[in-house]
């Protein structure tokens, strides 16, 4: 029994000590969700802005007459730019360009995937730290309650259902943003496959 009881009190102390850590992160993932919400907001305004751009027929079109060395940047979509700058200094290449550019395209597709790691690690670990952060003051409570403590009991159920809340909002609102900006980044992955083949065979010899 003494066993027992030094387990549960050796448990009980971690389990105090987590809350701090999970109230940071929680503090830390809500501020992060929110820059994360005022990007997205402004790449859909710019979005909106280039609609008209986001064909691939529009631009290759736009490069059918003009050698993409000398295509100015403002004619593009914003998100082709940085790999169109990477795609010229490949063509400056003499040898092995229809090599070094799929390389180049399949890193370009490597790194715009990886974007969406921090929206779904908050989709997971928010709604988690938020029931962590239910749980772990329910033990005081019911302690503040079997005492008669009325302080006790209500700050820490304060703490379950503030944590609780806010878990779920960072999770929604992370939900939310990955899905629309996965699908962003499929319509640009497939446009730059489009744009790339185009290059391939009417730039290279």
């Amino acid at each position: 029994m003494n066993l027992l009881k030094l387990l549960q009190d050796v448990l009980s102390v971690f389990s105090s000590i987590m809350l701090y850590p999970v109230m940071i992160l929680l503090v830390a993932f809500f501020v992060r969700v929110i820059f994360a919400a005022g990007g997205f907001a402004s790449e859909y305004l710019q979005r909106k802005k280039q609609a008209g751009l986001q064909n691939p027929r529009e631009y290759i079109e736009l490069l059918s007459n003009k050698d993409v060395r000398q295509v100015a940047f403002q004619e593009i979509p914003c998100y082709l730019r940085e790999y169109l700058k990477e795609l010229k200094d490949e063509l400056k290449e003499a040898t092995d360009k229809e090599m070094r550019i799929e390389y180049l395209l399949q890193s370009k597709e490597q790194q715009m995937a990886k974007s969406l790691d921090t929206l779904r690690l908050m989709v997971r670990a928010g709604p988690t730290l938020g029931l962590m952060g239910t749980i772990i003051p329910m033990g005081p409570a019911l302690s503040g309650l079997s005492q008669g403590d009325i302080d006790k009991l209500s700050s820490n159920i304060t703490i379950a259902f503030t944590t609780t809340v806010v878990g779920l909002a960072i999770g929604m609102i992370a939900y939310f943003l990955s899905m629309i900006k996965n699908r962003w980044i499929y319509e640009d992955i497939k446009n730059l496959e489009y744009f790339t083949e185009c290059i391939i065979k009417n730039e290279i010899p």
